[in-house]
């Protein structure tokens, strides 16, 4: 009689498997992974940390300059081609998956197996709901923030249960390997989602005003708005990708919805401004453009302490029925006051609409008012004791109406959203009274999946190394 363990279609699916579940092809994948890490750290010696990110560790492949390995006067042209972050993780979650299929057994069969993976079910739907209720948010912070993680870890251990006796059902001893080996594959998981969706952007607000978005400080938007709308400034938004792509291949930038077409003549991705000399031409010929110039410097790497951004500038020309309109220089250095964007004004017939470049922003169904902020210090120091917003939230629309403060280590969450209290704007002379916040405002669908899997490894842990003393100490008995 054949042995249903070792029918052709069941060994040839092991065949296939089985190079990817190789632990040779784990601890390449790690040093895979470490080699990427060292060379991203060099590459932020002339790149900043957010490109490093973007190109190494949130990227199929990257070209590794070999330059980064010599000084840099030796002129060193070459680069080699390297698997990037998404690729190695994606292997690694491969490796472990093909781990388990190949080398676990299953310990329950029949109507025990079914009440095992029911319990299974049963456990990955209540930690689903669990962390994907009010209730975490709730617990970080009435705990006072990063002190609520340990209360949260306990908490969520009741709705875990089902899911370890689960796999205690269907894995016996081995259970807490799964679990743990399930806790690596959740972090993995994290990380692809985070890359994904995450939006890290900050909320500058004056005392006494209000605010109904956010702006990513690493890309810009040229908006142009028509203040006579009555849909509330009616704005049009061009990406930073579209500009850089319309000065590389002079394409003009037109669409429906605007009065004009756009030609970008050019783009720095890094510019400063000052003030026209006398022996300078201006690239401009209508706005703030024809009194300053733009210059090209350096992108900020991620080796700069001064917490540094990159501010792009642009030259554009508007063209309406194929005419120039004018030649404008935008940027987001050009500013009325701290975060308070200067417009220009384009007139188009009758009409007056206004131009910027600014951060691009992300807009709330809510707005936030910042009724006061406070900047307190050790007695007779200047060295920082709390930060803290006196924030009003208000959304009339789902009546929405309360007070909430954020300080220090204590963010708030609302509407999806997390909100850190980063920094403030000062006055405008040394000893004026600070004039605003700002806060760090991030979304992150998958920002429970470390939780589940820190908690997730920790039971791991405990359940393995339980029962193994366990058996140890019955052992010692007999």
């Amino acid at each position: 009689m054949t042995n249903p363990a070792h029918t052709p279609s069941s060994f040839s699916f092991r065949r296939v498997i089985a190079p990817f579940a190789s632990l040779k092809l784990t601890v390449l994948l790690i040093a895979l992974s470490i080699i990427l890490v060292f060379t991203g750290t060099l590459a932020q010696v002339d790149r900043g940390i957010w490109d490093v990110m973007h190109d190494y560790f949130r990227s199929l492949y990257v070209f590794i300059p070999v330059s980064i390995f010599f000084p840099r006067d030796y002129g060193v042209d070459l680069d080699i081609p390297f698997p990037g972050g998404y690729t190695i993780g994606l292997l690694m979650l491969v490796n472990l998956l093909a781990a388990h299929s190949v080398r676990f057994r299953l310990k329950a069969h029949g109507n025990r197996l079914l009440i095992g993976l029911g319990l299974i079910a049963i456990g990955c739907s209540s930690i689903f709901w669990f962390h994907q209720g009010p209730l975490p948010a709730t617990i970080l912070s009435n705990s006072g923030g990063y002190a609520g993680v340990l209360p949260l870890m306990l908490v969520g251990a009741l709705f875990y249960a089902p899911l370890v006796a689960g796999c205690a059902v269907v894995f016996g001893r081995r259970g807490g390997i799964v679990l743990i080996h399930a806790s690596l594959a959740l972090l993995l998981i994290g990380e692809g989602v985070t890359a994904a969706s995450a939006v890290e952007t900050q909320m500058p607000i004056y005392v006494g005003s209000s605010s109904n978005w956010a702006q990513d400080i690493r890309e810009v938007e040229l908006v142009l708005i028509d203040p006579s709308s009555p849909d509330d400034n009616f704005t049009i938004a061009i990406s930073e990708h579209r500009l850089q792509e319309a000065a590389r291949t002079g394409e003009l930038i037109t669409h429906p919805a605007m009065p004009v077409t756009i030609m970008v003549n050019h783009y720095y991705e890094n510019a400063d401004l000052h003030q026209l000399q006398p022996d300078e031409i201006a690239s401009a010929t209508q706005g703030f453009g024809t009194s300053m110039a733009a210059v090209r410097i350096p992108k900020v790497s991620g080796v700069d302490t001064s917490n540094a951004i990159n501010v792009p500038s642009a030259i554009i020309t508007l063209f309406r029925d194929g005419l120039s309109i004018g030649t404008y220089l935008v940027s987001p250095h050009l500013q009325i006051a701290s975060f308070v964007i200067a417009e220009q004004q384009v007139r188009i017939e009758d009409h007056s609409y206004r131009i910027a470049l600014r951060f691009r922003r992300y807009y709330k169904l809510y707005s936030m008012r910042l009724d006061a902020f406070h900047h307190d210090l050790y007695p007779g120091t200047s060295i920082p004791r709390n930060f803290s917003s006196d924030i009003h939230i208000s959304d009339p629309e789902r009546s929405i109406d309360h007070d909430v403060v954020i300080h220090m280590n204590n963010p708030l969450r609302f509407e999806g959203d997390t909100f850190f209290q980063s920094s403030w704007i000062p006055g405008n002379r040394p000893g004026d009274p600070d004039r605003g916040t700002i806060l760090m405002v991030v979304r992150n669908p998958g920002w429970t999946i470390p939780y589940i899997a820190c908690a997730a490894g920790l039971i791991g842990l405990v359940y393995q190394f339980g029962a193994t003393l366990l058996r140890f100490l019955r052992k010692g008995a007999v």
